[in-house]
């Protein structure tokens, strides 16, 4: 009995610690751009490829893993819990970040072309221009940075497809792209909310900091409005096919976590609801998928 109770225990601890390294490591984030990447793939009808959606995966996840290391004192203040679990994996992280590097670098020797890689490079380099450079312009353009990063975010998950199968930028790409903009934008700036006083004191312009938390929240509603208009015109255009509209439930998920947010006070409600923010891209291409099952067995 005893003995059972112990290993139940010690599966239950191994499991946690597993679930603690998908989210504060990063994995899960990452998931988001090879969300975007088959989201494109399914609306314009293009074949679906493993090597590119890993491509696409790799890419995030070591900009993350970076990006966490190097700001692990911000995170004794502001996320505590990623900060307890990533200390003690410190010290293997460079080794995790070479072996990261060395997959993506394999990969797109042995299935990409040049095009595709000159745009991945492009695409690193601006992101370390921002880093670099260019974070310093939040303080003096405002929503800099979330037009910045959500540029990227668009221009990866129809660019990456496009390249690859060397499809010209049509028409299709096109509303995906214009979809992907405004619905990361409501994701990019909703990450604001929670931090608008510290931000304000910081000197960023941020939307939240502009408008106050309320006001912003009100312009996220309505972004998650016009959001659904490319999906609409698409269809009826019949640029993109029918299926297309089943993206339209994500205005009621969307419309979920910002009026929650509405009233969220403390930092346990504010990790879940970015949660739930970050997750939604990951559910896209498995609502077109599931959507399209259930054509065909009408």
């Amino acid at each position: 009995m005893f003995l059972s109770i112990k290993f139940r225990n010690r599966n239950s601890n191994f499991l946690s610690k597993i679930i603690q390294e998908l989210i504060h490591g990063g994995y899960l984030t990452a998931l988001g751009a090879p969300s975007l990447v088959l989201t494109t793939m399914i609306i314009t009808d293009s074949q679906i490829n493993i090597p590119l959606l890993v491509i696409a995966y790799l890419l995030p996840l070591i900009v993350y893993s970076f990006d966490y290391m190097r700001d692990l004192d911000k995170d004794l203040e502001t996320n505590t819990e990623r900060f307890q679990h990533l200390q003690k994996k410190k010290k293997f992280y460079p080794f995790l970040l070479t072996f990261y590097i060395a997959l993506l670098i394999m990969l797109l020797l042995l299935f990409s072309d040049i095009n595709l890689i000159i745009f991945i490079i492009l695409i690193t380099l601006g992101g370390l221009l921002y880093a670099t450079a260019l974070k310093g312009l939040t303080k003096k353009i405002p929503v800099f940075k979330n037009v910045y990063t959500v540029l990227t975010w668009s221009l990866g998950g129809t660019m990456f497809v496009s390249l690859f199968f060397s499809i010209p930028f049509s028409v299709p790409f096109i509303v995906v792209f214009i979809f992907i903009n405004l619905k990361g934008m409501i994701n990019a700036i909703f990450f604001d909310l929670k931090d608008y006083i510290s931000d304000s004191k910081d000197g960023l312009k941020t939307l939240p900091v502009m408008l106050g938390r309320t006001n912003a929240i009100n312009c996220l509603h309505i972004l998650n409005v016009l959001a659904i208009i490319p999906i609409l015109m698409g269809v009826y255009y019949r640029i993109i096919p029918t299926i297309s509209l089943s993206l339209i439930i994500f205005f009621l998920y969307s419309f979920y976590y910002l009026r929650t947010a509405q009233n969220a006070k403390n930092d346990e409600v504010w990790v879940k609801l970015g949660s739930i923010a970050d997750f939604e891209f990951m559910f896209w291409p498995v609502i077109l998928i599931s959507g399209m099952m259930v054509f065909k067995m009408i």
